[in-house]
């Protein structure tokens, strides 16, 4: 069982997903708990869900959303596109919304560059809190299904990541696909693919 940091009285703990994949927008989700729902979270299995596979982070996220309070907010790139403020400002943004809903108790934040948000902002928080932990699932969770939710619009599989996305960009060119709508227009990748 993961050692986590044990805070008093309720915390709620978030993270993001996609934030560097090509494709796809951005989620953003939080978790809040007190003690009992700490205690259930751990016994669930939770933990950082870069060390859980999709599958088990997909049924994972569903007994989450039962047992606590939480929050998600899923961005299509259409709306990540829209936004004119820059990825730092936008996250900043979506973790104070998924706090503001939730609160009262500790915001604790998976640090990322240029964050302004947070009690308690920690390099590796899903390693550390629970909450974060269970925040992380469920981002993940809601990345997969967007990504899912893509590829079924493109009528491709859409890759996660950055690395692997070269045959997937040709692919929105090939099918005369709007990238508006699959990928992060701002990415340099993107914009040298395209030509932006």
């Amino acid at each position: 069982m993961v050692n986590f940091i044990q805070e008093k009285g309720p915390v709620i703990g978030s993270d993001e997903s996609l934030k560097g994949d090509t494709f796809g927008g951005i989620v953003v989700a939080a978790v809040k708990a007190d003690e009992q729902v700490r205690k259930k979270l751990q016994e669930l299995g939770v933990k950082d869900s870069k060390k859980l596979t999709d599958n088990t982070c997909l049924k994972l996220a569903e007994k989450i959303k039962k047992l606590t309070s939480c929050q998600i907010i899923t961005l299509f790139p259409e709306e990540y596109n829209d936004f004119k403020g820059g990825q730092t400002v936008l996250l900043n943004k979506l973790h104070a919304q998924c706090y503001n809903y939730l609160k009262p108790g500790i915001h604790v934040v998976d640090k990322y560059p240029g964050c302004k948000v947070g009690d308690i902002v920690k390099i590796k928080a899903d390693e550390k809190y629970v909450e974060v932990a269970a925040a992380s699932i469920l981002a993940r969770a809601y990345a997969l299904k967007q990504l899912k939710r893509l590829s079924d619009r493109a009528k491709f599989s859409i890759p996660k990541g950055s690395t692997h996305v070269q045959h997937a960009l040709e692919k929105i060119k090939k099918h005369k696909l709007d990238p508006h709508y699959f990928v992060k227009l701002s990415f340099n990748n993107v914009k040298k693919f395209f030509n932006l």
